[in-house]
């Protein structure tokens, strides 16, 4: 048992530890990125003040507030931070991007900005304490209760317990609570721990730690209420850890395997190469138009513009040309995308209804949710990047169009990308949390059906 709480306690610590490291690595990035983009808008606010009287310094001032200039410096980012608690639960944070780059040019496709990983990581899954709960808290509570009835009787204590007085089956209650007890110690225990660790790098959040305790509370009496079942069937110790081994298998390995096989089939992904195509295609189409059918589709789709029209807007090096190029690429790559987008989403939604069917699954969807670092999570961020990139563009096309300048002071309210959190999170892992607990107690009452024979 000293063995089995240490290995366990040890395999928590190091999940924590490589929890902090890919997080800690991920905020190096991200605090690199604002370092930089804050050195480079410096320069460029410097330019407004350059020194005229040098070639140098000519130069500067006079791209000082070019938007194209400024833009091409100094793109912003739009950055997915960790949440408070991803460490313990890096889901989708390890193939997912967390940054991307906001131009003119909105060519939506995210993970370009991504690092070069290694797949055979990317394959196997990060050990963080999610993984720990999840896979092995279910072990080592197998192992410390399986023969917690069976070795009573195979040892003949049960009868000399019998004549102590009192009800036996109380006496297996009892150990089983204990048990129960010990094991949520060691959860919750490594679980304040990774809460220390990751409030050394985020700030801490309550509510999240609040949920995290409680789902895998509600996680861990599931486990009991099956461990609690097998053992009312009476059979030998051998047997009982079969059965019990046998089910970790089911809910762990088989039952996610095949959900995922019938998502695949009925939901499948294209390729991301189709819409890499398309934004190649579609980037060389409106280039190829002609530039008074290009201008006259860009005021159509842009009235706001058209009192600024001029007989110039179809030269060759006109900016409004540019302008309506990007504008009318756009709207044609958020068609492409927005039908490349529903398939990951159905796919997604399809695995989160099939989650209902094993609680092993629907125990990982929540972990996830909680850090933020699920599927759901990355898609929502996806569309605010897509929908911030829009609202990029117009800002900036406003003054392309008028043939203006940003002033210092239009550099100091530029758009900035705010994430919004998903709505009504909370309360689907507060769903998720509830039904752990309603299969648990029905399981349990099931159990009380059979009777051990003394």
């Amino acid at each position: 048992m000293l063995f089995l709480i240490s290995f366990f306690f040890a395999a928590g610590i190091y999940s924590i530890y490589c929890g902090y490291r890919f997080t800690q690595k991920q905020l190096a990035t991200i605090d690199s990125l604002q370092r930089g983009y804050q050195k480079k808008y410096d320069e460029v606010v410097a330019g407004f003040s350059a020194d005229t009287t040098t070639e140098e310094g000519k130069s500067l001032f006079n791209q000082a507030g070019i938007p194209a200039v400024i833009e091409y410096k100094n793109p912003l980012y739009a950055i997915h931070k960790p949440h408070a608690i991803s460490m313990l639960s890096i889901g989708q944070r390890d193939l997912a991007p967390y940054y991307d780059i906001i131009t003119r040019k909105r060519n939506f496709m995210q993970g370009a900005t991504a690092e070069i990983s290694n797949p055979e990581v990317l394959a196997s899954g990060n050990f963080d304490l999610a993984y720990v709960i999840i896979y092995l808290l279910p072990l080592l509570a197998i192992a410390l209760t399986y023969n917690t009835l069976s070795k009573e009787k195979e040892q003949q204590t049960d009868k000399l317990l019998s004549l102590q007085g009192g009800y036996f089956g109380k006496i297996i209650t009892y150990k089983l609570a204990f048990r129960f007890m010990l094991t949520g110690i060691m959860a919750w225990l490594l679980s304040i721990i990774g809460f220390a660790v990751a409030a050394l790098l985020i700030s801490f959040d309550p509510s999240a730690a609040i949920l995290w305790m409680l789902g895998i509370s509600a996680y861990l009496f599931f486990w009991f209420a099956l461990i609690f079942f097998i053992i009312r069937l009476n059979q030998s110790s051998v047997h009982n850890a079969l059965y019990l081994f046998g089910l970790w298998s089911f809910f762990l390995l088989l039952l996610p395997a095949l959900c995922n096989a019938i998502v695949r089939l009925y939901h499948p992904i294209p390729l991301k190469t189709d819409a890499a195509l398309a934004l190649r295609e579609n980037s060389e189409a409106v280039w190829a138009l002609p530039r008074k059918l290009l201008i006259d589709t860009f005021y159509l789709n842009n009235p706001k513009y058209r009192h600024l029209r001029l007989p110039t807007d179809t030269s060759e090096n006109s900016n409004k040309r540019f302008a309506a190029y990007y504008d009318l690429l756009g709207r044609r790559m958020t068609r492409s995308i927005e039908n490349y987008n529903q398939y990951p989403e159905k796919q997604n939604t399809a695995a989160i209804s099939l989650s209902w069917l094993n609680p092993a699954s629907k125990m990982q969807y929540m972990l996830n949710g909680i850090a933020e670092t699920g599927l759901k999570d990355y898609l929502s961020y996806q569309d605010q990047v897509n929908a911030f990139q829009k609202r990029w563009v117009d800002f900036m096309s406003d003054y392309i169009i008028s043939d203006k300048k940003l002033s210092l002071n239009d550099l100091k309210t530029l758009p900035q990308f705010k994430l919004k959190p998903l709505k009504n999170k909370n309360e689907d892992i507060l769903a998720g949390i509830t039904y752990l607990f309603s299969l648990s107690f029905c399981i349990i009452f099931l159990s009380a059906k059979f009777r051990i024979k003394n």
